[in-house]
């Protein structure tokens, strides 16, 4: 049985709103403001990165996750599939936004002969995705780093 998972618009409306707004922070005094030559290339570069997260919220929102019992696979921009039988190393990374680690997101990452697939917990069935590449994982005897294990452990698996 083959199923698709795809990030929420919630998510990703948050996203682009926080490049807009860091793109008219940076770009509104360039344009209406005629700042030194160092305060334009920093404001310039902070446009830059704006633009940067701006683009990668458009790959997330076009990217689809397939899953089904031969494998995963990306769809979307940057499309990559790996066959379960060459799965090659499964990583769940978490990272904290806050310095006391309630708050956050985790990242699984897959990777097989070629390509890896990068999954970030915001899309829906995370833990659904997490919970099939560990499974194939194991079954094919793939060593899991300790944070790894952790990151499973706390995601209900």
């Amino acid at each position: 049985m083959s199923r698709r998972f795809r990030y929420p618009g919630r998510a990703l409306g948050a996203d682009y709103a926080r490049s807009a707004v860091g793109l008219a922070a940076s770009l509104g005094p360039i344009a209406l403001l005629e700042p030194a030559a160092a305060v334009r290339w920093t404001l310039g570069a902070a446009a830059a990165l704006f633009l940067v997260y701006f683009a990668r919220t458009v790959c997330r929102q076009l990217t689809r996750i397939e899953l089904d019992d031969a494998g995963i696979s990306s769809r979307g921009l940057s499309g990559a599939d790996i066959r379960w039988a060459q799965l090659r190393a499964l990583r769940l990374d978490y990272f904290s936004t806050r310095g006391d680690r309630e708050e956050g997101w985790m990242q699984l990452r897959l990777r097989g002969p070629r390509r890896a697939i990068r999954v970030d917990s915001d899309i829906e069935g995370f833990a659904e995705i997490a919970r099939a590449a560990q499974s194939q994982a194991a079954a094919r005897g793939l060593e899991l780093d300790a944070a790894t294990r952790a990151n499973l452990e706390a995601l209900g698996r």
